[in-house]
């Protein structure tokens, strides 16, 4: 009897692993196991309002699932989630994971890449100067001055280590064949990305003049009155002994020399030293404005009276 148990037992279980067998056949035939890939978007968190990141974040990464034929039909990018955990206020290069969350009853068996190593840096401000540059020349017979703009300084904005090495912003300004003054609204830039400027505008003046030439001239020292009796003049000098004029070349060439305003000198027993104007005649103008003039004066000696003289002085007294 017990015998007779057992040989059915084993009947019982070897069918019940046929059953099973052929279930998972006919399973796997009709509902097979497949690997699907999928792009996913890779997001990040945790990354401060005050920090960038600078490099290193793709914009997806590539996962590849497993699953039934069933399961995997239609399954789309929208039911995963990848995402970057950036530790809070880390900067620098960081090296993180890539987490995927995945729907139930799916097995993930590659993440590209797997882990990215990014360079995250904080987001400082300073103040810089504002460089204006010219292009181009004026029409002929004028020049360009040194063009002048409001603001002169603005501020920029960006990751720290862009921040740090910023000099200036700079702006460009036409003025090929200009005649006349060039003023324009110009975007000043730094010339680097992720960095902002306020205001990022600025108003730029070029004065356009006439050409002038220039010449240098000696100074002539004009003096008035007399030293005291019994002194003279020995020598008038300035510093400097020539000045530079500059205008229109019609004018120029009329001119010579440039004098001083008048040195009185009236009455003066000793040396004088006098800070004078220059006489700058109408359309010139003349670097620099004023001289320092020197006066040396010296006594007069008197010649001695001689015995001839003394008598001829007696004869007249007597006739």
């Amino acid at each position: 009897m017990s015998r007779f148990n057992w040989r059915n037992n084993l009947l019982m279980l070897l069918s019940l692993l046929l059953a099973f067998a052929l279930w998972l056949y006919v399973s796997n035939e009709q509902n097979p196991i497949r690997e699907k890939a999928l792009t996913i978007k890779l997001e990040q968190t945790g990354l401060e309002k005050d920090h960038v990141i600078m490099a290193g974040m793709p914009q997806s990464v590539t996962v590849k699932v497993q699953g039934t034929r069933n399961q995997l039909t239609n399954l789309a990018p929208a039911d995963f989630k990848a995402v970057v955990n950036i530790p809070v206020g880390k900067t620098g290069e960081l090296t993180l994971p890539v987490q995927v969350n995945t729907p139930n009853g799916l097995r993930i068996n590659q993440v590209t890449p797997e882990v990215v190593n990014l360079s995250i840096d904080r987001i400082t401000e300073k103040e810089v100067e504002v460089a204006i540059s010219l292009r181009g020349a004026p029409g002929q017979g004028f020049i360009a001055l040194a063009p002048f703009y409001q603001p002169n300084i603005v501020v920029a904005r960006g990751p720290s280590r862009a921040i740090e090495a910023i000099k200036q912003a700079t702006a460009l300004i036409d003025i090929q064949g200009a005649v006349a003054d060039v003023e324009q609204d110009l975007q000043v830039g730094v010339g680097v990305s992720g960095v902002t400027l306020s205001p990022d505008n600025v108003r730029v003046v070029v004065p356009i003049v006439e050409m002038v030439s220039a010449k240098t001239v000696p100074v002539v020292i004009q003096v008035m009155g007399s030293p005291a009796a019994g002194y003279r003049v020995k020598n008038t000098s300035s510093e400097p002994v020539s000045v530079q004029i500059s205008g229109q070349p019609e004018i120029l060439g009329t001119i010579n020399n440039i004098q001083t305003g008048h040195v009185d000198i009236t009455g003066v027993v000793q040396d004088i030293t006098r800070e004078v104007s220059l006489i700058v005649p109408p359309g010139l103008t003349v670097e620099p404005g004023q001289v320092r003039v020197h006066v040396e004066v010296e006594g007069v000696e008197e010649l001695p009276t001689t015995p001839l003289d003394a008598e001829e002085e007696t004869g007249h007294k007597n006739n």
